[in-house]
């Protein structure tokens, strides 16, 4: 499905790259003089003022967007034909403001020099003065003898991870590959490619994609751009080299798609990992997202806008005017009325998540429906997950975040086996529950209750123990797989859940030993008990029962003490004065929602049968349990 889709996006485009380049993110302008030396090394990133929530502004750097000649033999994985990659340019690693020629794996040296190999060989001939100093560039430059060079240490951190185009010093409007000569050379260079093709054994049979009898692809062009560890790219569709043969096939023509469908679907996926408006990068997932419309930029922003979460406290800006128009929209919609939407509220919308895998990129799901389905279901997503009075739509990263410990180190770059991220297939199962609207996947549950067991409140750490956040999730969960609304947003007396009563008491027992003492106190019953209390209530209930009563002695206000004493008897009552001996997932789920909404009832002053707390209670002694 997602082949044809890319095929069938790609004949609605205008031809803005033609064939053989691709378009890249630029950093830095590398000007050389005639002899090949470098003579300067300039930013030429957009810069973008971003007004900030506290009326402030700040400025961000954004990269320009150039064609790049993309590697079209057959031959080598890394050979291009103009390259903009530094270690390939430079033949260097850049480690702590260090610049070496060498590491672990020597791929610096191996990237120059296939770099060097090819590029000379295609410019040698190519007669025009920046082709020539690039070709100097290529013979003159020995990695060895330049990692003290001040153009590049002044780049420093930003050396390894940017890209760079080449100009001529004194000629700043003269770029390496706008050239007119490089670029015939090219073509010529791209038409003889063809030729080959076509002159070549290539098989003729039916695409399984475009339905017309066309040469097989043997080769597919490959997809750059996915996060993780594939800076040279990979291919979307794996070729089988031995299996095949033996049905009398030759090697890689398994696929049974045309060359000319491989082209228009290589180009089309290169083409959206390329612009900033349709991929999110979630850990290591890529999310690439497109409408079926020659301008589809309304509709991909409005369903970026659906998951960054414009108004989340992790997200301290709004980034642009689109930014604020689509909150708007979404604030509309969560109001119940009909908003001005610019987008297409019929036209198909895809969403595919792509992951590594050594040299393939693997298709871990792919949606396809009306564009005003998906905001319906992402709509009702966010209502699902919303708890309380909590108004702002959550981000798809602020989930991320809730589903790792908040302790768990800062993930390396490009780690796949990093147990700090949230694993694909679990990312990938949220996206499709989100995106269709379904139940949210088994392990979102386990995950976020893991999570609330095993974290602890602490001062100045955002991800706290319970938040709305992992409420709201813990709520959705439950409530999809029971296909109704067996949770509420706020606290139902209605609800005899025996978990969900049993997290309220819990929760009443906390309030009554943190209103017998004045001070605050160094731990609580959450911090010791709320684990085992959530898992297996009947060993733990009794004893803290015991201990509340304890603490509702040290009260002096009898009303408040009366008030705390029949909560618990009426909740005690509702669960017919048995403790469920242990919890299932799902009902620990019920215990840590009931505790959270109870706890949220206590602390609020609208209460209408609640006393007044006040200096009337005087603890007698502090306690720690």
């Amino acid at each position: 499905m997602l082949i044809k889709a890319l095929c069938d996006y790609s004949a609605l485009q205008e031809n803005k790259t033609p064939a053989g380049y691709c378009e890249y993110d630029i950093h830095y302008e590398i000007l050389l003089t005639p002899e090949g030396k470098i003579a300067a090394i300039n930013d030429v990133r957009i810069p973008q003022i971003i007004k900030l929530k506290n009326g402030k502004t700040k400025i961000n750097y954004f990269p320009a967007m150039e064609q790049f000649p993309v590697r079209t033999e057959k031959t080598d994985i890394d050979k291009n034909t103009i390259e903009h990659r530094s270690r390939y340019i430079f033949g260097l690693n850049y480690d702590k403001g260090t610049l070496t020629p060498t590491d672990a794996t020597n791929k610096a040296a191996k990237s120059h020099k296939c770099f060097c190999e090819w590029n000379e060989k295609f410019f040698e001939n190519i007669d025009s003065p920046i082709c020539k100093a690039y070709l100097n560039f290529i013979r003159t430059w020995e990695p060895e003898q330049e990692t003290q060079n001040p153009h590049l240490l002044a780049l420093g951190k930003e050396y390894s991870n940017s890209h760079f185009e080449f100009g001529l010093d004194g000629s700043p409007e003269t770029k390496l590959h706008n050239d007119s000569k490089f670029k015939a050379a090219y073509e010529d260079y791209l038409a003889q490619l063809n030729a080959d093709s076509d002159s070549d054994d290539t098989e003729l049979s039916t695409c399984s994609i475009l339905g017309e009898k066309l040469p097989q692809a043997r080769i597919h062009n490959k997809i750059k751009g996915i996060k993780g560890g594939m800076s040279s790219g990979g291919t979307l569709v794996g070729m089988n080299d031995t299996a095949f043969e033996s049905y009398g096939k030759k090697q890689s023509y398994n696929s049974n798609v045309s060359e000319k469908a491989m082209k228009m679907y290589t180009s089309a996926l290169n083409y959206l990992l390329s612009k900033r408006d349709h991929y999110k990068i979630i850990d290591d997932m890529t999310i690439v997202y497109f409408a079926m419309k020659k301008n589809d930029t309304e509709e991909c922003n409005m369903f970026a806008g659906m998951f960054s979460g414009f108004e989340d406290e992790l997200n301290k800006t709004v980034v642009t005017e689109a930014d604020r128009n689509i909150n708007t929209v979404m604030t509309q919609l969560k109001q119940g009325k009909t908003a001005d939407m610019p987008y297409d509220h019929n036209v198909d919308f895809y969403v595919v998540g792509l992951t590594p895998n050594k040299s393939r990129v693997c298709q871990k799901f792919v949606y396809h429906d009306k564009f005003g389905k998906t905001l319906d279901n992402v709509m009702k997503h966010q209502h699902d997950i919303a708890i309380g009075d909590y108004k702002r739509q959550v981000s798809i990263e602020r989930i991320g975040h809730e589903l790792i410990s908040p302790k768990a180190s800062k993930p390396k770059k490009d780690d796949e086996n990093d147990t700090n991220k949230v694993p694909p297939p679990l990312t990938a199962a949220l996206f499709e529950a989100i995106l269709k609207g379904t139940r949210y996947p088994e392990e979102l549950l386990s995950t976020v209750v893991a999570r609330v067991k095993t974290d602890s409140d602490e001062e100045k750490n955002h991800f706290i123990k319970i938040n709305d956040v992992r409420t709201g999730l813990i709520k959705g969960c439950i409530n999809r797989k029971q296909n109704k609304e067996e949770i509420k947003m706020s606290l139902d007396l209605e609800n005899k859940n025996p978990a969900y009563l049993c997290g309220r008491l819990f929760a009443v027992m906390e309030k009554i030993q943190q209103d017998s003492s004045e001070a605050p106190l160094n731990s609580t019953i959450k911090d010791n008990y709320f684990s085992s209390a959530c898992s297996r209530p009947a060993t733990v209930f009794p004893k803290l029962y015991s201990l509340s009563q304890n603490h509702l002695k040290k009260f002096e206000n009898s009303k408040l003490r009366n008030y705390y004493n029949d909560k618990c008897l009426e909740i005690i009552d509702d669960l017919n004065g048995e403790f469920p001996q242990t919890l299932s997932n799902d009902d620990q789920g019920r215990f840590i929602v009931g505790y959270a909404q109870q706890y949220r009832d206590l602390y609020t002053k609208k209460s209408k049968d609640k006393p007044e707390e006040n200096s009337e209670v005087k603890p007698e002694a502090k306690s720690e349990e």
